[in-house]
């Protein structure tokens, strides 16, 4: 499995943008999910790893110690619904073998994607960069193609990036509708929520989360669902690794 994932090449952030606009306007249901050190952490709990090394990794500490990674481990469940998701993803995102966008130390990032993707048989369909979610929004092409369009997002930062976007993208008139989400036990109760909204893409910003999230509203929901990350706060933020095209005033 290692050496078929070291072999595949990934997707563009052209071809990425053109399979899911494909799917938006046939109304076809597309999963877009990625995977960082976080998740790698999660899915190594016991099938890649012994639990005592996991707990012991500074992400899995500080998600015993706050909410800030939505979840907190040792958590058996999630881990399992990760691999589903993976498995049944239309791209999953991971990380280049020789990693320089990731600050993360090396051993949670491809070493340990392939291991996890090896130990659970995880073969996706396409791959592409796991840092899509930050490229996608510095295209015009990702702009373009929410013009007009219902987005649902579902992040901590949502009504905040609504206010962004209605600010900075007045003529592309795209209708943001904000879903809050905090932490993982949440998961059903949002799912509920969104199902009787139309939209024509759900972009989901829920860390680790986001992988159950993407791949159920896509299953049962036949939703486009994109797993957009840190992106929104970054934006929000200013920082320097997200650089959103603008339009010209």
């Amino acid at each position: 499995m290692a050496k078929l994932l070291k072999k595949r090449k990934f997707l563009s952030h052209k071809k990425v943008l053109s399979l899911i606009k494909r799917r938006m306007r046939t109304k076809r249901p597309l999963s877009l999910v990625r995977v960082g050190d976080g998740e790698n952490i999660v899915l190594a709990q016991q099938g890649v790893w012994p639990i005592r090394k996991v707990l012991r990794t500074k992400w899995a500490k500080k998600s015993r110690r706050s909410n800030k990674k939505g979840v907190s481990l040792p958590n058996m469940r999630l881990r399992n619904q990760m691999i589903r998701a993976l498995r049944r993803a239309s791209i999953v995102g991971i990380p280049h073998r020789k990693e320089r966008q990731i600050k993360a130390k090396r051993i949670f990032l491809r070493p340990l994607t392939e291991k996890n993707f090896r130990k659970y048989k995880i073969k996706p369909r396409h791959v592409c960069h796991t840092f899509i979610n930050r490229h996608l929004p510095e295209k015009k092409e990702f702009w373009d193609m929410l013009k007009g369009k219902r987005v649902i997002l579902i992040s901590k930062w949502a009504k905040q990036f609504r206010r962004y976007v209605k600010n900075n993208y007045p003529k592309h008139r795209i209708r943001i509708i904000p879903i809050s989400f905090s932490n993982y036990n949440q998961i059903n109760r949002i799912l509920k929520r969104v199902k009787p909204i139309k939209a024509d893409i759900v972009l989901v910003s829920t860390g680790v989360n986001a992988l159950v999230l993407v791949d159920q509203l896509a299953r049962t929901q036949r939703r486009v669902a994109i797993d957009f990350g840190k992106a929104p706060m970054l934006i929000l933020k200013r920082d320097k690794r997200v650089r959103p095209w603008k339009p010209r005033k």
